[in-house]
């Protein structure tokens, strides 16, 4: 389900290209900033409650490798880079991806404004 999803979300919204773009302050980083953001959207992704729930499927020989990398990070890392990372790249991919629901009418809106809350996902729920 987690391939699919993958598929999905770099077919529709180009997230990959979106997110090598994504710095940090970090000198010489050796997990690069992409693989820490990337680490935190599959913890919302996949429903888990912290960082430590996270650690036990990063941990997992082979799992998330293809898409995070050989070394991935630790809770604590996740944490600490978080806020390290430059918040341009983040608003620019926000921005397209809006852009993009936008064109393909995912949400409807008469205002130039708009704001959208997400609580949980469920992946192809019906």
């Amino acid at each position: 389900m987690l391939s699919r999803f993958c598929r999905y979300v770099d077919k529709v919204f180009d997230l990959g290209s979106m997110v090598g773009k994504m710095t940090d302050r970090r000198v010489r980083p050796t997990i690069p900033a992409s693989s820490i953001w990337l680490s935190g959207f599959f913890m919302f992704a996949m429903r888990r409650g912290s960082l430590n729930a996270l650690q036990v499927d990063l941990r997992v020989h082979g799992r998330m490798e293809k898409l995070i990398g050989p070394d991935k990070p630790s809770p604590d890392t996740v944490a600490r880079v978080f806020g390290l990372i430059d918040p341009e790249p983040l608003r620019k991919m926000l921005a397209t991806i809006n852009h993009r629901l936008g064109r393909n009418k995912a949400l409807k809106s008469e205002w130039s404004l708009r704001f959208v809350a997400v609580d949980g996902h469920e992946f192809f729920s019906q």
